[in-house]
């Protein structure tokens, strides 16, 4: 038998401990054997054991694992199994038409939480592909479009599913917030978009205009002569404050190079933290990411088609891993005409690395929303989200044949 490493040993007491205690007896501990595990967070182990108990990981590890006694085997010989993958961006869940509040163009306190719906067919669809999270965004029609949440993909109601609420401000350079705001061949300007941005001027200047007014709200609050009986507290001015204290993750979609660096250069103006979105045309700004130390989450590979004037290169997520930028590979608003495991597979075969691709949608997904504590890779104490492949996730013949969230089996 050979030694094991300290980390090991521990993940074995924990395990055995598990087994001796009262909880064991309360919940049944599952233990997967003979697949071929990827951990993500280290290297993949053939003929592997993953034990799990009370939604939760407890040990992983080679053959040489001991199984607490009483447990449940389920055997995966010949079967990979990997984490759940993670969407760090989609639509998923929500009705199209509740994506944008258009009465103001500026909407920071609005929440996507509040038009999820827990029962939608998306969910089912999305955890039979291997997607146990993903965060849900507001659409892009506003310039600031509010909270987007993560979420489990599987659970009766949204307590059971939220993973985290207020998981990154919408904001949104390019043609979106000012599309449709004009009427077709004239008209009389009467409705309330002839009073919204109508150029990537107005776009940009709505942005910076919404954090100057939320920098003069905080100087207001803080003036010492101020009363602060007579001052009202504004919800939105609130979420922008939080944003320019580095409290709150703002999410920039932003396609082309020009609206990329102003993404940078808002950022950097305002202090605040941001990613890029969707991101066409990084490879154009690739430096200038590399140099701001900013996440991209990059949209569906298959799905790109050039939008807003973009000129499309299938090899902008080597290039971005080349360079070091933190990245995830998405789904995308309205989803994307392939799973997430096969966008993932799109950007292998345009050069990227399986164990790059695969982090891409778990582990490195999970770091950029913040939330790898929990999920994201095979790890003790993380929740007991996997999915169990019939081959090579990457390979177009293989099939999730059971998905796990927190340790109960959820694929139909």
């Amino acid at each position: 038998m050979t030694a094991r490493s300290p980390s090991l040993r521990a993940a074995v007491l924990a395990a055995l401990a598990l087994a001796a205690s009262p909880l064991a007896a309360q919940e049944a501990v599952q233990v997967f054997q003979g697949a071929r595990l990827h951990p993500v967070s280290g290297p993949a182990i053939d003929n592997g054991v993953l034990i799990v108990a009370g939604g939760r990981i407890v040990a992983v590890g080679g053959a040489d694992l001991t199984v607490p006694a009483g447990a449940q085997i389920i055997d995966c010989s010949g079967k990979v199994i990997t984490p759940g993958l993670v969407d760090a961006g989609t639509t998923m869940g929500v009705d199209a038409r509740d994506l944008n509040e258009q009465g103001e163009e500026v909407t920071p306190a609005v929440h996507i939480l509040d038009a999820i719906d827990p029962a939608s067919r998306d969910f089912v669809r999305a955890r039979n592909s291997g997607v146990t999270c993903a965060q849900i965004n507001p659409g892009n029609r506003n310039v600031i479009g509010g909270f987007g949440a993560v979420v489990k993909t599987a659970g009766d109601t949204l307590a059971e599913m939220l993973v985290m609420d207020e998981s990154g401000l919408r904001l949104t350079m390019g043609s979106e917030p000012s599309s449709g705001n004009r009427a077709i061949r004239g008209g009389r300007p009467e409705g309330i978009y002839y009073r919204r941005p109508t150029t990537r001027m107005g776009v940009v200047w709505e942005a910076r205009k919404a954090f100057y007014d939320a920098m003069a709200y905080q100087q207001q609050k803080t003036d010492p002569n101020a009363d602060p009986e007579t001052m009202a507290i504004d919800p939105g001015m609130e979420v922008l404050s939080r944003a320019l204290k580095q409290e709150v993750l703002v999410r920039t979609t932003a396609r082309a190079e020009q609206d990329i660096r102003t993404a940078l250069r808002l950022a950097e103006e305002f202090g605040y933290k941001t990613l890029v979105e969707e991101a066409t045309e990084a490879w154009r700004v690739i430096d200038d990411l590399a140099a701001a130390e900013v996440p991209v989450l990059f949209s569906a590979p298959s799905s790109m088609n050039g939008g807003e004037g973009t000129d499309v290169r299938y090899n902008t997520i080597v290039a971005l891993a080349a360079r070091g930028v933190p990245f995830a590979i998405c789904s995308g608003a309205g989803g994307a005409p392939l799973p997430l495991i096969h966008e993932a597979t799109f950007a292998v075969r345009y050069g990227l690395s399986k164990d790059v691709a695969l982090a891409a949608v778990t582990l490195r997904a999970a770091e950029i929303l913040g939330v790898d504590d929990r999920v994201g890779s095979l790890r003790a104490g993380r929740d007991a989200d996997l999915v169990v492949w019939s081959g090579d996730p990457f390979d177009p013949t293989s099939r999730p044949l059971a998905v796990y969230v927190s340790g109960e089996e959820v694929s139909e």
